[in-house]
């Protein structure tokens, strides 16, 4: 069904997933190196860089979607090619923070959430101090975030912030790619 040189084309939701997965591959060492820039500011310079080139790669998928179709994909279709980038791709993440926060380093939400109660202490004011109280009550309460929660909130962030993104990639490719140029024919031999 891919193969557009017979005049078939992929359906939205198969692009979609196949965009999704290789996007999905990147989302997931963007989630680890998020997870290990706490030890390592290079890491999380390294996780910033790659949250920022997150437009631009979808950008790629979808202008190349929409170049895929001669440039008759309707504004609607772009914008469900894109939910489905990042529906797919935020699986993956999802999948990749659940099985570190779960197994490799179960810790690491009560680790983070001592760190955020000695920064507030070390301030020194009464707000911080009760931001710093606040959270230990948490941790004594036992409310602190699962991994599979946290997995869950990286589905829902990932499809609502990936939809809005791919209403506003959408447009701009709709105005401003034109078709390809047909390709020259080949000479017979």
């Amino acid at each position: 069904m891919d193969n557009q040189s017979n005049g078939m084309v992929k359906s939205i939701y198969r692009r979609g997933a196949d965009d999704g997965f290789w996007f999905g591959i990147y989302l997931s060492v963007l989630c680890v190196a998020l997870f290990k820039s706490i030890d390592s500011p290079v890491l999380f310079l390294a996780a910033m860089v790659m949250v920022a080139a997150v437009p631009v790669i979808v950008y790629f998928f979808l202008r190349r979607g929409y170049r895929a179709d001669n440039c008759k994909r309707q504004f609607s279709a772009m914008w469900l090619h894109g939910i489905c980038i990042f529906f797919f791709g935020s699986l993956l993440m999802a999948l990749t923070a659940y099985i570190y926060l779960r197994f490799i380093e179960p810790a690491y939400i009560n680790n983070s959430i001592n760190m955020a109660k000695e920064l507030y202490l070390a301030v020194d004011t009464a707000e911080a101090r009760e931001i710093a109280n606040l959270l230990q009550k948490i941790q004594d309460n036992n409310l602190q975030p699962t991994a599979g929660g946290t997995a869950m909130q990286i589905i829902w962030f990932g499809v609502l912030t990936g939809s809005l993104l791919s209403m506003v990639l959408s447009s701009i490719i709709r105005a401003v790619t034109r078709p390809a140029p047909p390709k020259p024919p080949q000479m017979q031999q």
